[in-house]
């Protein structure tokens, strides 16, 4: 289930766990490219930061993209441009290259080995499945008009028939080690980074982050975390998503150079180099987190088969989306804390949005002026932009918890569930989620998300369970792997 970013990855210099007490200018929850992007501008600034990860650094959702670093959208630049206008739409694009430009100068700067490199994007239509909605036209004058650089293409020579948009100058980059070598920076600076140290609570009236074992002080708290921890807003018109990957080596032909956007519906295409090794990855798959319908994994191994001449499969991972009801991301202050600073609504653009949004508030931090925080500000309002999907996103919560409480299994005896098999059922009362591992061990969970009190989904394919209703995701042992969710869920004692 490892990410191909994983190949040759660096460790990265830990510090003990907290035990006590301690005080900084600024904690922030959370090491992937949000949180460590601002961190590097508060430590070059010279304030007392601390970085704390409930994983590894870039474990979580940096380390399961995709490395491609564009300044549109992989949506489409005509979609934002029909919502919001022309102005925005550039807007968007302006932000988002000069960002791109910061990671290529922080990679320089640093002199970062993450295979940084600029390459074209490419939109590409093919003859096994044309969509109306797809117009090329008016993606193109879309992109021209926003300030990129993008012309028709016949594409970057596929095995297959495509042709459709080239934008030049983008680029790709190894996530995982791209930020390793910026924490393992920030830690010669000063920087305090503990990883393996989630975090269960955060009081921004008394300016407090607590551990299992430490409470951190601090004048200004971080949530880089993707969705902010705790129930907030901005979570009820949030869609949350999963998309899956798979990499494999090719027996013959080329590996496709560049960001490969295919709209077959959707599936991205890029090649990876690692050493003397190539490969090729593809991600799609696209479906709300909490409902699986069939193995994603094989339907993408099955996509590159019929395309590719596929010699193994060598590595498959998913990541985590949230993209926000209005198209463009919540950054800076949250409502009714002046202290208190979330990033989130990235879609499937965060690489880019994670280092914007890591500039905008450290600069809002230090009371600088940042000239993209009014336009992503995390307070907006927009109904007219946001209604649908809020609309949209609380029908979905309702089924959940109406279909869940009334609809659960009821079982007799946990012997009934199977080695690797994991159910959601009804025992004497409770709703629980058990899980039988390989080997016969038994899991006994509440299947209540203590975020919101929805009823948790088993994901087959990863080993988890999985909350419909705010994306919140827990191990077979109920630790929290991410999601709004403060606490795992509750451990129940066996009594079969």
């Amino acid at each position: 289930m490892d990410a191909i970013w994983t190949l040759g990855s660096r460790s990265v210099a830990e510090h003990p766990p907290l035990t006590g007490d301690v005080e900084v200018d600024v904690v922030i929850v959370g090491a992937g490219i949000t949180g460590l992007t601002t961190a590097q501008a508060l430590i070059e600034a010279g304030l007392r930061v601390m970085v704390l990860e409930a994983g590894r650094v870039g474990s979580g959702v940096t380390g399961g993209s995709t490395g491609n670093l564009y300044a549109t959208l992989a949506s489409g630049q005509a979609a934002l441009r029909r919502k919001w206008g022309d102005q925005v739409s550039a807007d968007v694009v302006q932000a988002r290259a000069e960002a791109l430009d910061h990671i290529e100068s922080l990679v320089k700067r640093y002199a970062i080995d993450c295979q940084f490199q600029r390459q074209p994007a490419y939109r590409l239509l093919t003859e096994d499945r044309q969509h109306a909605q797809h117009n090329l036209n008016d993606e193109l004058d879309a992109l021209v008009s926003a300030g990129l650089d993008a012309e028709m293409s016949d594409g970057p020579g596929l095995p297959f028939d495509s042709w459709g948009l080239r934008i030049a100058n983008q680029a790709q980059l190894n996530p995982l080690h791209y930020l390793q070598g910026l924490a393992n920076h920030l830690i010669g600076e000063g920087a305090l980074i503990h990883q393996h140290s989630p975090v269960r609570e955060i009081d921004a009236g008394k300016g407090t982050v607590k551990t299992d074992t430490a409470t951190i002080t601090a004048k200004d708290i971080v949530q880089a975390t993707h969705t902010p921890k705790g129930i907030s807003l901005v979570q009820a018109g949030m869609l949350v998503s999963r998309e899956y990957a798979v990499c494999a080596k090719l027996r013959s032909g080329d590996y496709p150079e560049g960001i490969v956007w295919v709209l077959d519906p959707f599936h991205s295409l890029r090649s990876y180099r690692h050493g003397d090794d190539h490969y090729l990855v593809v991600i799609g798959e696209k479906h709300k987190t909490g409902e699986h319908h069939g193995d994603h994994y094989q339907l993408l191994r099955e996509y590159l088969e019929s395309r590719f001449d596929i010699e193994a499969f060598t590595h498959q991972w998913s990541a985590q989306q949230y993209g926000s009801p209005d198209g463009l991301p919540y950054i800076g202050r949250m409502h009714g804390s002046d202290n208190l600073y979330m990033a989130t609504g990235f879609g499937a653009d965060g690489l880019i949005w994670g280092t914007l949004a890591g500039r905008i508030i450290a600069d809002r931090i230090q009371g600088n002026d940042n000239p993209w925080q009014a336009r992503f500000g995390a307070r907006r309002i927009t109904p007219g932009k946001s209604v649908l999907q809020y609309a949209k996103e609380n029908v979905t919560v309702t089924k959940h918890m109406l279909k869940d409480y009334l609809g659960t299994e009821k079982l007799a005896d946990f012997s009934e569930v199977k080695a690797g098999e994991g159910r959601v059922a009804t025992v004497d009362g409770e709703k629980l989620a058990i899980h039988r591992s390989t080997t016969g061990e038994l899991k006994v969970l509440s299947a209540i998300c203590p975020h919101m009190k929805c009823i948790v989904h088993w994901n087959a394919a990863e080993a988890t369970w999985d909350c419909p209703c705010h994306g919140s995701r827990f191990d077979t042992d109920g630790e929290v792997i991410e999601g709004p969710a403060f606490r795992p869920l509750e451990t129940v004692q066996e009594r079969r």
